[in-house]
Parts: C-alpha cells; sequence; structure tokens
C-alpha cells in the first residue's frame, strides 16, 4: 500500500520495500469500520530464515508511568486493543472477509496464515531504555490471552524506544 515514509509520534517509519508495509490505519477497510474499533498504525511483513513474520506496529510519543494509575492501566489497555484489533482485522482481510480485501499488498495476499509468525510491537519516542522493562511486563501481561490463544511466541510481544526502533530498522 505505501513505500512512503510513515510519520507518527515524531518519528519517521520506513520507507520500506514495495509490498512489505500494509498502512492498516489509513486502509479503505479501517475506514469503512472505524467507528468505535481502535487499531495500531501499521504492518510490516519481514521474512528471516524464510519465515514470515508481520510485525503490528503501534507508536506513541510518551507514556504514563506505572505508577501513574489509573492513567497507566487505560494505556496498556489502549494499546492492547489496538494492537489486538490490528491483528484480528489483517488476519480478516486476508482471508477476503472484507470487500476492500484487493488494497492488500499481493505479499499479505500470498501469506500462509498457518505458518505465520506475528510480532506485536509498541515503539516508544524518547523513552529511556530502562524504563522499557515495566512497559515491556504490562503489555506482555494484557497480551498473554491472545498470545496464548493465537499461539504466538512468548517473544512476540515488543516495546522499543526509538533507539532500539532504529537498530532493527524501523525508523529513520
Amino acid at each position: 500500500m505505501t513505500t512512503e515514509p510513515i510519520h507518527e509520534s515524531g518519528m519517521i517509519f520506513g520507507p520500506y520495500p514495495e509490498g512489505s508495509c500494509f498502512y492498516i490505519e489509513r486502509c479503505e477497510t479501517y475506514q469503512s469500520i472505524q467507528d468505535g474499533v481502535k487499531i495500531a498504525e501499521f504492518l510490516l511483513l519481514r521474512h528471516s530464515q524464510n519465515d514470515p513474520t508481520v510485525w503490528i506496529v503501534e507508536a506513541k510519543s510518551s507514556t504514563p508511568r506505572p505508577e501513574t494509575q489509573p492513567n497507566f492501566d487505560n494505556f496498556i489497555a489502549e494499546i492492547r486493543e489496538k494492537l489486538v484489533n490490528a491483528l484480528t482485522l489483517s488476519v480478516a482481510t486476508c482471508l477476503k472477509r472484507h470487500s476492500t480485501c484487493g488494497e492488500l499488498p499481493n505479499s499479505f495476499q500470498m501469506l500462509d496464515l498457518k505458518t505465520t509468525k506475528f510480532r506485536l510491537i509498541l515503539v516508544v519516542n524518547g523513552h529511556q531504555t530502562d524504563w522499557l522493562p515495566p512497559l515491556q511486563d504490562a503489555l506482555k501481561q494484557a497480551l498473554q490471552p491472545m498470545v496464548k490463544t493465537w499461539n504466538l511466541s512468548p517473544t512476540s510481544v515488543v516495546v522499543l524506544n526509538d533507539v532500539l526502533a532504529r537498530s532493527q530498522g524501523l525508523i529513520q
């Protein structure tokens, strides 16, 4: 859908190779169902050792601190909802459950969903590295039911700051 860079939360994601990125937040499928449905920013298809992995990426410019309740719990719940909805909508679209499924790049349409891996990624701009573990733990716990029901890898939930996202080739 896009080879153009994606500007989110003060970061520039991409550009990515043709067919490897699907800007799900801006797609026609999401636009038609968006009322009451929160969603992550984009999907990124990566291949490692011939195994396709769909990275579902949500970006934020900041987070509340874990001790600020209920703000932190509400923040985690919102991120969980966006990532779960993005995974569900992407699979539903791959399965052609929506008439707009043709907007998916061919590389996504051709995925063997039985063997495709998924990573649920939150990127927080300017977040200090030592602040990541409590955020990672809280998000991993919130997503645990989905990780179990989808039989995802225990390492499928990832929280990165801009420095780590850059080292992973996510941002410029």
